[in-house]
């Protein structure tokens, strides 16, 4: 009896082959990983003031590119909400800062 049972010739079959990537799949995990990063930028308000908002920008930008290959998974959309909102709360956070310091720069 051979040890593989669906091959009539006697050589062993070539394992299957590994799934193909789709378009995008690439700049979408990118997306992701920027997304979280701006989010942890934002909670610890570390690093750069302004950082999460310039991060959050580039991680909007990732998400589209990647839907605009094509790639429509669960990691471009997750990219692109943690992006978003990395964005929006920096951009909150920033303009409250402005307005809370520019009355003490008046006098």
């Amino acid at each position: 009896m051979s040890q593989f049972p669906n091959n009539q010739g006697g050589a062993p079959t070539p394992p299957p082959m590994p799934p193909m990537k789709q378009p995008g799949e690439n700049l979408a995990t990118a997306a992701l990983v920027i997304g979280i990063i701006s989010l942890v930028i934002y909670a610890f308000n570390i690093i750069v003031p302004f950082l999460e908002v310039i991060t959050g920008v580039v991680g909007i930008v990732l998400a589209i590119q990647a839907g605009n290959l094509g790639f429509k998974g669960g990691k471009r959309t997750g990219g692109l909400v943690t992006s978003i909102i990395a964005t929006a709360l920096g951009g909150v956070y920033w303009v409250a800062c402005f307005l809370c310091a520019a009355p003490m720069m008046l006098f």
